[in-house]
Order: structure tokens, then sequence, then C-alpha cells
């Protein structure tokens, strides 16, 4: 009986997760107004600080925009978290900060990259100071956002590998040259999951007398290899951080159903593998042996998490501190914003009393 007990608690939806079930439309249409309004505003912020760049101050601009833009995403985040009640579960390895790496992932939906931004959250939230991304080139033209991502130098790709190249070595030398370490996120894959790639893939991998896939797309290996090796001619890569995305209960597969719906997953995992560049090949023959060979073990832990009929024991293994750094900042939040609304009548009134008595403590000094 206690066991049945358990099963249907997991089964059923979280409290956050239903509590806005009859309100998802209106909190969709609510959360694409407020990323656009809010993105806008942002790109306004962004224009202030141009000068920077006409008196050559490069390094500081781009320190101001990182930390910037990085509260911006906090809405995002936030919305994720405690409008749509998204639950974030990250496994394995901790990604550092301080080393410069790439990012490997499978590309299940459209909305991979967002819910990535929880993710390094979870693990670092100063990690979302140094995360960069690789996007298809139609998102650069997204009101708002296309401006901030641009503001932010993620590398935007056209899926021509001549044009694509030179985006990649101006992005690297960009990065090098800031004397920053940043962890660029990539999609080898170059595209979500979806029917219609899916069918692409199944009908590549026939014709290479490849293994079918059923979790994940075939890797594209010749922009990996380009972009590795440009990494390594700099001395810019350290690690390779190979991701697996996984959706155990509904997946959302583009921001259309998030915006208009308001549709979000119950729970995203991710787990996080750590492997030292020492140990990727050199050759190009080899390093997209080697992408290829992630991939399949990629199939084989997706087909592992999926393999339980019972969604709430899909799960990797060895959970790291799910949520530990979004709660400890709504707390945060919420203690902070109250202790100067109701103790001092104001963040502004704050502001004023403290400022006095520091000025009076000078003074009496």
């Amino acid at each position: 009986m206690l066991k049945e007990n358990i099963e249907k608690d997991h089964n059923n939806p979280s409290m956050k997760y239903r509590l806005f079930n009859p309100f998802r439309p209106f909190l969709g249409a609510f959360f694409g107004i407020s990323i656009l309004f809010t993105s806008l505003f942002g790109n306004y912020i962004i224009t202030m600080f141009l000068f920077l760049i006409f008196l050559g101050k490069h390094r500081l601009w781009r320190r101001l925009m990182d930390r910037a833009i990085s509260f911006w995403m906090m809405i995002p985040i936030g919305f994720m978290e405690f409008v749509f009640g998204v639950r974030i579960r990250v496994t394995g390895d901790l990604i550092d900060i301080d080393r410069p790496a790439l990012i490997i992932m499978n590309h299940r939906t459209r909305l991979d990259w967002m819910y990535m931004w929880s993710a390094l959250y979870q693990q670092n939230p100063w990690l979302i100071t140094t995360n960069k991304i690789s996007l298809k080139a139609q998102l650069r033209k997204l009101p708002g956002a296309g401006f901030g991502m641009a503001g932010a130098q993620y590398v935007f790709l056209e899926r021509n590998m001549e044009i694509d190249k030179i985006s990649f070595d101006q992005a690297i030398e960009y990065y090098k040259g800031m004397d920053r370490n940043y962890q660029l996120l990539l999609f080898p894959e170059g595209t979500d999951k979806s029917p219609w790639t899916t069918v692409k893939s199944t009908e590549y991998a026939k014709k290479n007398g490849l293994k079918q896939l059923k979790h994940v797309l075939y890797p594209r290996t010749t922009g990996f290899y380009h972009l590795l090796k440009k990494m390594r001619q700099l001395d810019y890569i350290d690690y390779i951080y190979d991701i697996t995305i996984a959706y155990p209960y509904n997946i959302v597969q583009s921001e259309v159903e998030l915006a208009l719906k308001g549709a979000g997953p119950r729970e995203v995992h991710f787990n996080v593998r750590k492997i030292p560049i020492s140990q990727v090949p050199h050759s190009e023959e080899d390093t997209g042996k080697w992408l290829l060979d992630k991939w399949l073990e990629k199939e084989e832990l997706l087909e592992s998490f999926y393999a339980d009929p019972k969604p709430y024991n899909r799960e990797f293994q060895v959970r790291q501190g799910e949520g530990v750094w979004c709660n400890i900042g709504f707390i945060y939040f919420v203690i902070a914003s109250g202790y100067v609304s109701w103790c001092h009548g104001g963040i502004d009134r704050f502001v004023y009393r403290s400022w006095r008595q520091s000025t009076q403590r000078d003074n009496f000094i």
C-alpha cells in the first residue's frame, strides 16, 4: 500500500507544476512579452556603454556586458523554475569556471540552451557569465533578444562551412584576446531532434552503413574539428564537457509551445562528463571517430534512461545540488527585499539612511 502511494505521488506533477496549469496560456504570453520588453530595455543599457569600445576599453566592455547580460538571464531562469515549475537536475562532473572549454551536447529541443542556463546556475551561478553559445544565424534577427545575444558575442552559424569557419575563428580569437576563460556550447548535431531531422539522420545512417539511432542525431564532425583545432592552436581549451540532456516526462519542442500555450517540461536532466583535452585525438579522422563514439555512448545512456516505463524513475546517477543555488538566490531575494521594505520603507530610504550613518561615522572619526 505504501509503495502504491509513493508511486502515485511520484507520478503526479509537483504542486508548483499543477498550480499554474489553468493559467498556462496566459503565463506563456506573459513570459513572451516579458522577455521581449526586458531584452529591449537591456539593449538600451548595452548601447549606453558603447563609448567604451570607441575609447579602446574592450576588456572592460566585455566584463560589463558579460555581467549585465547574465543579470537578464535570471529572468528566463526564474520563469522556468518559479512560474512554469520546471525542475532542473544536474549530475556528473562540475564545470570549471576558471578554465577555457568546449561544451558539446545533444540537441533534443529548440529550447535546450535555455534550460542549460539553469543547469549552469545550479553548478555555479557565475558560470552564466562565462558561457557562450553557438546558435543558428536566424536567431540574430529575433526582436530584442537577438541584439542581446550578439552583444554577448555568441557565435551565429549560417550552415555554410566556409562562412562558419570564419565565425568560429573570429570568436575564439576574440575570447582569447579578452583574456577571459569562456565555456563555448556547441550542438554538433547542428539542429534539434524533430521528426524531419530524425528521418534525415536515419537516411544518413542507412547510406553509410551505420547503426540506427533512436534518441540522438548523428553529429557533424567538420565544424567540430575546425573549432577544436582553432582552440588548440590558440591554447584556449583545457577540457571538453560532454553533456547529455534528457526529458523524463514531457517534451516541449519549440518556443512557440512555450510562449503560446505556456507549456513547459516537468523536468530536464543533465549529465556532465569532464574530458581533459589531452584525451582527445588530433587528426581530423580520429577526431571524427572520437566524436561519433561519444554520440553512440549518449545513445546507450539515453536508452538506459528511457528504459524504465515510469518517468519518475528516469534519472542519471549521482545528482548534483538540485536547485541549491536557485533556491538560495530566491530566498535571499525574499529576505533582502522584505527587510528593506518593511524595516526601512523602501530601498531608496534604506540607501539614504545608510549613507547618512556612514557619513556621520566618517565625520566622527
